[in-house]
């Protein structure tokens, strides 16, 4: 069932990704820009023995390729890195954590004018874990890690401004039974 559900999410993926390069190869005009930003991650355990936890700001840049249309897609490649504080067995753990991410995104503009538009977006993102992190004392946090993205945004002349949240679908630690969800706020600019 594991390997049928990891399965699954690598379809998804795979499936996700082909549908974004297609639109984007088929569309005709694109906008491509770079971002900035800052993050807020709220880290969840199902493990009972975890303890002590705090969320921690972290910092995003990144450059991203938008079709112009009404329905778009949206594909990016961010750097993050970010903190995490935890206790396990009265050890304390604070890994910093650098994260290579690219989500892929289906937005709509819901108001569109020649000075600026209001959109929201939804989609899948793949992140890897540029650093090797403790978890515990023998295991490390995953290499790849998977989230669901929701975005809003605006776009004012060449300025944007998104706010974010990511989710976990995929646990960053089985052992610790974690998951990331973070806030993010970053700005741009559109070439």
């Amino acid at each position: 069932m594991k390997k049928m559900k990891k399965q699954v999410k690598y379809g998804f993926m795979v499936f996700a990704l082909s549908l974004g390069l297609q639109l984007t190869v088929n569309a005709q005009d694109m906008e491509f820009g770079i971002k900035a930003g800052v993050l807020y991650n709220m880290p969840g355990y199902g493990n009972n023995a975890v303890s002590n936890t705090d969320s921690k700001f972290g910092v995003q840049a990144g450059v991203f390729a938008r079709t112009a249309e009404k329905l778009y897609m949206q594909g990016e490649l961010t750097f993050t890195t970010f903190k995490s504080a935890y206790t396990l067995q009265q050890k304390n753990y604070d890994p910093t954590f650098y994260q290579l991410n690219v989500p892929i995104q289906v937005g709509y503009k819901i108001v569109e004018t020649d000075q600026m538009n209001l959109r929201a977006s939804l989609g899948p993102q793949v992140n890897y874990n540029l650093k090797k992190n403790n978890a515990t004392n023998s295991i490390n946090f995953k290499t790849f890690t998977y989230d669901g993205v929701v975005n809003i945004g605006t776009d004012i002349n060449r300025f944007m401004i998104d706010l974010r949240y990511n989710h976990s679908l995929s646990k960053t630690s089985k052992e610790l039974d974690s998951r990331n969800r973070m806030i993010g706020l970053s700005v741009g600019y559109k070439f």
